[in-house]
């Protein structure tokens, strides 16, 4: 199944500043789906209070859809201020205490610098 997710990301600095975007899919433990793993790392450059959208297009699939049924893929997007923190960010990382740590240190609202959202659910046929 084709579809396309948008993440959007906002400068809340006074400044001008460097993004790191990093996006992971997770796909169900089981039925051999995909994505499952980074569908987004990039980095862009906003001014003072800017946002933007990002469009992030996806294949979804499984294997063996029976042995995900009801199961759903979960989306997580994080915001690197200064985009330096893609090495404690890698693929499958984003969640980790490691990752949140390393962006906590660049800005002075941690709180808002990982979004996680369920995904489509796999639906067998």
């Amino acid at each position: 199944m084709n579809d396309t997710t948008s993440v959007t990301v906002v400068n809340q600095s006074a400044h001008t500043d460097l993004i790191g975007v990093y996006v992971d899919a997770m796909a169900p433990a089981a039925g051999g789906c995909t994505p499952n793993g980074r569908v987004l790392e990039t980095t862009i450059t906003l001014a003072a209070g800017a946002k933007t959208t990002l469009s992030v297009p996806v294949i979804y699939s499984c294997l063996d859809p029976a042995a995900a049924n009801d199961l759903s893929f979960i989306w997580v997007a994080v915001a690197d201020h200064g985009a330096d923190d893609l090495a404690s960010c890698g693929v499958g990382n984003l969640q980790s205490v490691a990752c949140f740590d390393a962006l906590a240190d660049d800005d002075q609202d941690p709180a808002d610098n990982r979004a996680t959202r369920n995904g489509p659910r796999v639906v067998a046929q």
